[in-house]
């Protein structure tokens, strides 16, 4: 079975399980994306994320954790190591502009106090860098002794791992 693309004025004939001929498939595959990634800049996506943010903080986050990111001391070396960086992503080179994400080389959970407001155990990181970080860590402290793993990954580690999984992506 067959059918016209669904563009206008078009009059290709293509696979009745299909919408448009592949020159307009790619045409409106663009438009969609450029339509998505503009949503994704919006004032309202953003309203969203912060929005999720502070729920995360008000219902999954421990009491211990949340005390800390809040606690004066955490916004000022954060600040610090920010600025250190120069708000630029440490693995990718991305510009931070939205959030300052500055994140623990070595899980905050595994720290001691001191070394959790350490700034040599600090970097900024763009979202999605943070983002493959994370899930990185939870599949590695599943593992058997996952936790003294994470302990003695350091920078190049993450650096080298995470630009791997960077180049995997795109």
């Amino acid at each position: 079975m067959v059918h016209e693309c669904g563009e206008s004025g078009c009059h290709k004939i293509i696979p009745i399980n299909q919408r448009y001929c592949p020159q307009h498939q790619a045409q409106h595959e663009a438009e969609w994306q450029a339509k998505k990634n503009s949503y994704r800049r919006s004032k309202l996506a953003q309203a969203i994320k912060v929005e999720k943010a502070k729920q995360y903080d008000m219902n999954k986050r421990d009491e211990q954790a949340s005390a800390f990111y809040h606690s004066k001391q955490w916004q000022r070396v954060r600040d610090y190591v920010y600025s250190r960086d120069l708000a630029t992503c440490q693995v990718c080179g991305n510009v931070v502009k939205n959030r300052k994400i500055v994140d623990h080389i070595v899980p905050r959970r595994l720290c001691t106090p001191e070394q959790a407001l350490d700034s040599s155990n600090l970097w900024t990181l763009c979202y999605k860098c943070h983002f493959r970080k994370t899930k990185l860590e939870q599949i590695i402290s599943r593992q058997s002794n996952g936790s003294n793993k994470l302990k003695h990954l350091d920078r190049t580690f993450w650096t080298k791992v995470l630009r791997e999984k960077r180049g995997n992506k795109q």
